[in-house]
């Protein structure tokens, strides 16, 4: 067999790519090959589970802006990875890996308190969140979404008060042209600690520019060169979990000057995922400018286009902005993103019903190495049993080797899908052991349509024919799984939600990568056999 002549064929070269691809994402994002750097669910690490009661049942926007608002002012406050997801029209789940029965008290805060919304233009701030007027951000008339030609155009009016419009237009005066800063809980006496590769290529003018604040600028630190001296005297550290957990160095300057991840600390570590400290910028006519830092509150910048004139009067504002997106439908939905979110910040992460936080699930971390070294058991004896059945079923390793190989393919690409754009969770992994036989199947499918002995009355059938007619029963059984799961994704209940997204994700990446490698494979493994 020519098994050479396999590695120049292009399914082949694409399966080798993706699976060290997954390999570098579930080994390497933290640049330590020693850990495993997915996200892992409450169940496998520890956490907690919150319920949150609605006290009447709300439409599917006011469901998803309640979700919206939730987990901004949720990692707003450093609680990192957290997960909100709605169950049902009345009830909202909170998930929290990591973290201890204190977090509870935090989400009962901020479930009460409104958030701190400011507005700050060149340092000095300009609006406050009592200047805005909740009633009248949005609203019929005053949210808009327009197509253009370069994407999805939106727009959304809000109106401050008599005072608000005078703070607004001292601080405004002079400046306009410059960006208008929108923060959500922007965190006070802090230092904010980067990797200097995260701000390669941001002029450090628009970094400064977003970091001042008269009286209180946020303090920038990078973290190759992080010693006592960076923090300044300050009483908030923000620094990405990854970049937390994998620098002994930093984690033990930290604790030695009295730093604890503790919401009620004196001086506390508000650690939250890497990804929120990448600032987002553009070009505008002062040079590039950060229009978007989750980490440190930063929502939206829009640019002053005229200055207010200072009467002492309710006055409404329009803020606009462009959502790109491939399609004129992802545009639409971008663009509704945007709005929802800058409503939420503008209204101080008020939530627009009463809620009621319910009895919680703990789940302690001794536990969930339990949890996860029982699953991890599950899949070794999963693909055990497999590779037994093929054993005995075709009496070839050429044969089982492969289908082994393609399985485990298989499962490394979900595990890297799965817990690097989602959630490891129970049920997710109980959706990745129940693949392992649903993709064995489709290569028995394929392998015995190779292997068929041909009728006397047949004539002979090519190579691709026969693997046409595997892929017509690969792909009707890939969408009546996919029909099948469909019920329990849509049905918002949490418990089954990873299974059904598992299944989905799983048949996907095997009609869409694994599987037609695998058809490659079997293809030359039975190119040279003489029919019986």
């Amino acid at each position: 067999m020519g098994w050479s002549g396999l590695l120049a064929k292009r399914r082949i070269q694409i399966v080798l790519l993706v699976f060290v691809l997954a390999l570098a994402l579930l080994f390497l994002k933290d640049l330590n090959p020693m850990t495993f750097d997915a996200n892992m669910g409450i169940e496998f690490v520890g956490g907690v589970r919150v319920p949150i009661s609605l006290e009447r049942s709300v439409d599917s926007e006011t469901m998803q802006s309640m979700v919206d608002t939730i987990k901004i002012r949720i990692n707003a406050f450093g609680l990192s990875q957290a997960i909100v997801r709605p169950l049902g029209d009345k009830e909202i789940i909170v998930e929290i890996p990591r973290a201890n029965s204190k977090v509870i008290e935090n989400i009962e805060r901020i479930l009460r308190e409104q958030g701190k919304f400011e507005a700050i233009i060149d340092g000095r701030q300009a609006l406050a969140g009592e200047h805005v007027i909740a009633n009248a951000i949005g609203g019929s008339g005053g949210e808009s979404i327009t197509r253009t030609v370069g994407g999805a155009q939106w727009s959304l009016t809000f109106a401050i008060t008599g005072d608000g419009e005078v703070f607004f237009a001292n601080a405004a005066k002079g400046k306009k042209g410059f960006p208008v800063l929108m923060f959500l809980d922007r965190p006070e006496n802090a230092v904010l600690v980067v990797n200097r590769s995260v701000l390669s290529g941001i002029p450090e003018d628009a970094v400064e520019e977003v970091l001042k604040k008269d009286g209180d600028n946020i303090a920038l630190a990078y973290a190759e060169a992080f010693s006592n001296a960076s923090l300044q005297n300050r009483t908030r550290v923000l620094i990405g979990r990854n970049a937390l957990d994998s620098n002994p160095a930093i984690a033990k300057t930290l604790s030695e000057n009295g730093f604890l991840e503790d919401a009620d600390a004196e001086k506390k570590i508000m650690a939250r995922p890497d990804a929120d400290f990448v600032p987002q910028s553009l070009p505008s006519q002062f040079g590039d400018s950060v229009f978007s830092w989750k980490a440190i509150g930063l929502r939206s910048a829009p640019t002053l286009q005229v200055e207010p004139l200072g009467q002492r009067a309710i006055t409404q504002y329009s803020i606009t902005g462009m959502a790109s997106g491939v399609t004129p439908e992802e545009q639409q939905q971008n663009a509704l993103i945007e709005l929802r979110e800058l409503k939420s910040i503008l209204s101080g992460g008020r939530l627009p019903v009463t809620t009621i936080v319910g009895s919680y699930y703990d789940v302690s971390p001794s536990l969930g190495r339990q949890f996860l070294l029982y699953s991890m058991i599950a899949l070794f004896f999963a693909v055990f049993a497999v590779s037994l059945f093929l054993t005995l079923r075709y009496r070839k390793l050429s044969l089982t080797i492969p289908i082994v190989a393609t399985s485990v393919i298989e499962l490394v690409l979900l595990l890297a899908v799965i817990g690097t754009f989602g959630t490891l969770d129970l049920s997710a992994m109980a959706g990745i052991i129940a693949l392992i036989g649903t993709g064995v199947d489709n290569q028995i499918v394929i392998t015995d349509e190779f292997s068929r002995k041909r009728r006397a009355d047949e004539s002979e059938v090519s190579g691709k024919e026969k693997l046409s007619r595997a892929f017509f029963i690969v792909f009707a059984t890939a969408g009546i799984s996919i029909a099948s799961m469909s019920p329990l994704f849509f049905s918002g209940i949490v418990e089954v939600t990873g299974f059904a997204v598992a299944t989905m994700l799983g048949v996907i990446i095997g009609i869409a990568v694994t599987r037609p490698a695998y058809g490659v494979v079997a293809e030359e493994i039975f190119k040279h056999e003489t029919p019986e």
